[in-house]
């Protein structure tokens, strides 16, 4: 379970560094961030990491009940 700050860096390459080395991956909805840049403000940035590249390929991103749910479950 991966969260934090800089969605399209430090998570993203963590979310990949995971993926390659065979991890599950899971993002929970609402658990990262970042800020504007040159190409896309915070919340476009956000929400293509989170809902366009990362789902169904490198992570599974789920609601943030769902995530305590797992938690609670180990």
């Amino acid at each position: 379970m991966i969260v934090g700050l800089q969605t399209n860096f430090c998570i993203d390459a963590s979310v990949k560094s995971a993926f390659e080395r065979g991890y599950r991956v899971i993002i929970p909805k609402g658990t990262n961030s970042t800020v504007d840049n040159d190409y896309m403000d915070a919340e476009t940035t956000y929400k293509y990491y989170n809902e366009m590249m990362w789902p169904n390929r490198f992570a599974d991103c789920v609601s943030l009940d769902e995530a305590i749910g797992m938690m609670e479950r180990l």
